[in-house]
């Protein structure tokens, strides 16, 4: 396990999984498009290059579930990192680390209960220009 800042900016504990990265080549926009199948808070933050950006993805009202990343003058690695809270919005409460994996090459998935191993808890749809 490794450590990384939660949606809060907390230091938070992932799992190996927890974050999934790609390399998108210079001179394209990238296009997340969220969607969330749990009754629990879900966020996704964002990393190029290991720097966190500046707009996150989530299931309540404070995050959007559609973000543009515009293009980028040189190569860089994407890294979505997939969390949750054992709850509905609960500004009292942890962000927890979600498990993720890749569903063929454009969809990053996450479970949140690391119970059932159903990754539909939070999906992310990527497209490049």
């Amino acid at each position: 396990m490794s450590i990384h800042l939660d949606p809060e900016g907390n230091e938070g504990t992932l799992y190996p999984t927890s974050g999934l990265s790609l390399v998108i080549p210079p001179d394209r926009g990238v296009h997340l498009y969220a969607s969330f199948d749990s009754a629990w808070e879900q966020a996704v933050t964002i990393c190029l290059n290991g720097q966190t950006y500046g707009s996150q993805l989530g299931s309540f009202v404070l995050r959007q579930h559609f973000l543009t990343i515009p293009p980028q003058a040189a190569e860089y690695e994407l890294t979505l990192i997939g969390w949750h809270k054992r709850s509905n919005a609960n500004a009292s409460l942890p962000w927890v680390a979600s498990r993720g994996r890749r569903i063929g090459p454009v969809v990053f998935a996450w479970d949140d209960s690391a119970d059932d191993e159903d990754y539909r808890d939070t999906r992310i749809k990527l497209v490049t220009d």
